[in-house]
């Protein structure tokens, strides 16, 4: 349980929002990372540049990176 209250979109700041979108439209609903974050929005887009380095690097292969979130998913007890 967070400390923090996640923040719902219509009481998030208005420079906030959009990336609250972004994240939410990505994963199927609102997540409470983002919504804690948005307290803060420069936070909030530093958090989503870097969680999407990765995948941008061209570092790793696709199915490479997705193996790699599905193990850090179980050994967090995170449901993926």
């Amino acid at each position: 349980m967070p400390r923090l209250k996640p923040l719902a979109r219509d009481e998030a700041p208005e420079e906030a929002r959009e990336a609250m979108d972004r994240a939410a439209s990505a994963l199927g609903a609102p997540t409470t990372t983002a919504g804690i974050q948005a307290r803060c929005p420069p936070i909030l887009k530093a958090g989503q540049v870097l969680g999407a380095a990765p995948g941008k690097s061209g570092t790793l292969p696709a199915d490479l990176r997705y193996l790699i979130c599905v193990r850090v998913a179980q050994i967090v007890q995170c449901p993926f």
